[in-house]
């Protein structure tokens, strides 16, 4: 039986996973984000081999995947992905708490982005390598976030989402004022 198999008959507990998978600081923080989830109604429910979502309004707000499918070789052991489909709604706030880098930092980018423009190269993330353009899409997208445009953007969907790679404790405090910020908007009040 496949991995997939087990997991898809038991639809086991993120908890569980995370403490067979990870350890030391990483793993507590893990525990401590998805208990902050949990406290605040937002239960992540199996959904892949090691990976949960979290719906909202009927659509994606939250992934979290452990061992995530990693294509840059980079060593990475979980990734939150976060859907912020009404940010514009919030970004200054966003703007306002200086919280805009951390989306800055976890956005893909295409493979096909010219090298002279930015971010430096050595902090790009991609989500696939050449010669990917599987859509018929290179260079990507340009969009604007909080502000700044971001060129060459990787479109492989049109929802507007960011990862963060084994995130320490600053980007997880972001991710959950974002996570509010986002409820919010899609709730359409001031309180959740």
């Amino acid at each position: 039986m496949s991995l997939y198999q087990e997991q898809k008959k038991i639809k086991p507990k993120i908890e569980d996973i995370i403490t067979e998978r990870l350890d030391g600081d990483m793993k507590n923080l893990a525990l401590d984000f998805v208990a902050h989830l949990r406290a605040n109604k937002i239960n992540p429910a199996w959904t892949l081999t090691d990976q949960w979502k979290v719906v909202s309004k009927g659509k994606n707000i939250l992934r979290v995947g452990l061992s995530p499918w990693n294509p840059s070789g980079k060593n990475r052991r979980w990734v939150v992905t976060a859907y912020l489909q009404h940010l514009d709604t919030y970004a200054e706030t966003i703007i306002a708490e200086n919280l805009q880098q951390f989306l800055y930092d976890s956005v893909y980018y295409c493979v096909h982005k010219p090298s002279h423009l930015p971010p430096a190269e050595d902090s790009r993330q991609y989500a696939f390598q050449p010669p990917c353009n599987l859509w018929n899409c290179s260079p990507g997208k340009d969009t604007t976030v909080c502000g700044k445009e971001l060129t060459n953007i990787c479109q492989n969907s049109n929802r507007q989402y960011f990862w963060f790679h084994d995130p320490d404790k600053a980007t997880l405090n972001a991710t959950r004022r974002f996570l509010e910020l986002e409820r919010l908007a899609r709730y359409g009040r001031t309180e959740v």
